[in-house]
């Protein structure tokens, strides 16, 4: 029996590899002899890399950047041959860099992603995938076009560099810009369809997960409506309304108006990357999964993506969840054949989100559910008379 597990990881809980490590040792408990296959697997959010580093090309890089708040750290990214460089946003200018207390919009800063593509480029690489997910910025790539040598100004020509400075932008020189950014090409691994501003916009819908309080959700979104207009009336380009150009609290926008980024659903992206079809060949089961199972799940989500693949190839595919809202018939049509929660007692969401307890938790689940699948793919006794 042939397995292939490409579950997401488990957000703020546990990685796509220790999951699938946890379920390969649940199905082995039940039967040693299956071939099982590990392909982690992400959307565009955190794990990007993670994915990514089981292509056999695949080989990390650290370098020095900014974190969120101006501290300097030291980051990683992946090549994946000679020419292309993957860089998850979130490991430079990510929320889960700085401590909750620290968190606000009005001061992160994206320059830390600025400075990994920057080092890239210094080395030669001249195609990036970009991630998008897990921000803790609200700065609409200003951060990141400063590090790439894009300058700002406001009414007294004076450099605009801080994020609370943004709606005083009154124009843009793209003089002292790396040149070689002509020569790059930039395509963008988003896993949400939000714009650029509106209520629907990098500000209303994630901000307050940044730091934000409520009443300075109108100031963020006023802030980067202008830096819109500046930017539209300095390039002629409009992307503000752009699905995903309010990715990664307005990064997509800049990638998209300044370095003429293509934008597509990570999951597509990663999967294509991973050579995912081929994998599953010959394949009896796929497990996927995600930390939440809901109607989101099935736009652009690991869920999506792996339930449309293993339809089309006609192989049964069981998702494992720590929550599942109610989207169960939502998702089998997305070709999921049956999802469990992971869950077996009552607990805490703090317990729940434990690391300890959901991988003993999913390695139990795999082992249950295989044992029933084993006993049931058994010859029947009627059948050896």
């Amino acid at each position: 029996m042939k397995i292939v597990i490409a579950i997401d990881s488990f957000k703020e809980c546990a990685t796509s590899k220790e999951l699938s490590w946890a379920i390969k040792k649940g199905i082995i408990k039940t039967y040693d002899k299956a071939e099982i296959i590990i392909c982690p697997i992400a959307d565009g959010g955190e794990g990007t890399l993670e994915a990514f580093s089981f292509i056999n090309s695949a080989r990390f890089i650290s370098a020095k950047c900014t974190n969120p708040l101006g501290l300097k750290i030291t980051a990683k990214y992946l090549l994946l041959d000679k020419e292309t460089a993957v860089i998850e946003m979130a490991s430079a200018s990510g929320l889960d860099l700085i401590s909750k207390e620290n968190q606000d919009p009005f001061l992160t800063t994206s320059f830390g992603t600025g400075e990994l593509i920057k080092d890239a480029i210094n080395k030669g690489y001249k195609k990036f995938i970009i991630a998008l997910g897990g921000s803790a910025t609200n700065d609409a790539g200003l951060g990141m076009l400063l590090a790439l040598g894009y300058k700002f100004y406001d009414a007294l020509n004076t450099e605009v560099n801080l994020t609370k400075d943004i709606s005083k932008i009154i124009s843009i020189d793209t003089s002292f810009c790396l040149k070689e950014l002509n020569e790059c090409e930039f395509l963008l691994a988003c896993d949400v369809n939000n714009p650029l501003t509106g209520v629907n916009g990098a500000s209303y819908i994630y901000a307050l997960q940044k730091g934000a309080k409520k009443s300075d959700l109108k100031i963020l979104d006023e802030s980067l409506k202008h830096f819109a207009y500046v930017v539209q009336k300095n390039t002629l380009k409009k992307y503000d309304e752009v699905p995903g150009a309010g990715s990664a609290g307005g990064l997509g926008f800049a990638f998209l108006s300044f370095l003429n980024a293509k934008i597509k659903p990570g999951i597509e992206i990663i999967l294509k990357e991973v050579n995912f079809e081929n994998k599953i060949l010959n394949a009896d089961f796929v497990i996927t999964g995600e930390g939440k199972i809901d109607e989101q799940s099935c736009m652009g989500k690991v869920i999506d993506g792996i339930g449309n693949i293993c339809k089309k190839k006609d192989v049964s595919c069981i998702a494992f969840t720590g929550n599942s809202s109610g989207a169960d018939e939502k998702v089998h049509t997305k070709g999921i054949t049956s999802v469990f929660s992971i869950l077996n007692e009552p607990m805490s969401l703090n317990e729940a989100m434990n690391k300890e307890n959901t991988l003993n938790n999913i390695e139990k689940i795999s082992e249950q559910v295989f044992k029933l699948i084993f006993e049931l793919n058994k010859p029947k006794k009627s059948e050896n008379r």
